[in-house]
């Protein structure tokens, strides 16, 4: 059997990437002060592993991601890359969407405003208990879904 290459173990060894000490600085008077001020900091991985936990420690780090989210949609679709924002948009409606171009991406929000229109009764209903009007459900998602797109856009282009 034939050597193709030979190896030196010192160019391997050096190649290993070395981090600094990790560092995380806590800030509260109680404990669970304490443990917001470190999600409030937290890396993406350990949002990822936190969002999963329940209490304010879980709400915070879902809503850091969601946060990060919401930047990292907007760098897609600054770059011209509009999957992500289409992902969203689609897993929030439960309908197929497609962002084919600039100018479709830049006329999202007017779309789903027109769609909120178009709602019977504005998308409010009647509560059964008081008689008073509430938003349905449709529109709560049609309003989630122009305040991400309109939060992307504007992120997009602070970038």
């Amino acid at each position: 059997m034939e050597n193709i290459a030979l190896f030196n173990s010192d160019s391997v060894n050096s190649a290993i990437a070395e981090y600094p000490t990790a560092q995380v600085i806590v800030a509260g008077l109680t404990v669970t002060e304490k443990k917001l001020s470190v999600v409030k900091q937290a890396s993406t991985s350990a949002l990822m592993y936190l969002s999963g936990n329940k209490g304010k420690v879980g709400k915070a780090a879902r809503e850091n991601m969601s946060s990060l989210g919401e930047a990292a949609i907007a760098k897609h679709a600054r770059s011209g890359n509009y999957k992500p924002l289409a992902d969203a948009i689609a897993a929030l409606l439960g309908s197929s969407l497609t962002i084919s171009n600039r100018s479709s991406y830049d006329t999202l929000a007017d779309r789903f405003e027109d769609q909120l229109r178009d709602l019977k009764n504005d998308g409010f209903v009647v509560c059964k208990k008081t008689g008073a009007l509430k938003p349905s459900a449709k529109r709560n998602t049609l309003v989630q879904v122009i305040n991400l797109v309109t939060e992307v856009q504007s992120i997009a282009a602070s970038l």
